[in-house]
């Protein structure tokens, strides 16, 4: 923008180097929009499967919370983080799948 500012006699419409730098920052304000566009399209698919799967972390960190309560009924009832991944992945693997997912 340093030819907008500086004196010249030529007129701005014959200022070549004015008039590429222009068109270059044209060009790359239309590439910015489309990435943007593209940006906000992929945006909305990661919140769709973020919204896919919100039913199964919620079950999962309720069947972490009652597996990690046992423990005060009685300290026989202590799980490590191995045995509850094994739960888990059984409770998964013996549940109704669905269509979507």
């Amino acid at each position: 923008m340093f030819e907008l500012s500086k004196e010249s006699d030529i007129p701005l419409v014959d200022n070549i180097p004015l008039i590429d730098t222009l068109n270059t920052a044209k060009s790359k304000s239309t590439e910015i929009g489309k990435a943007l566009e593209i940006a906000k399209e992929t945006n909305a698919d990661l919140e769709l499967n973020r919204e896919s799967y919100k039913e199964t972390a919620w079950r999962g960190a309720i069947l972490f919370f009652a597996m990690s309560g046992l423990s005060q009924i009685s300290e026989m009832y202590e799980y490590s983080l191995n045995s509850f991944m094994s739960v888990f992945m059984n409770a998964l693997s013996t549940s109704r799948k669905d269509n979507i997912l």
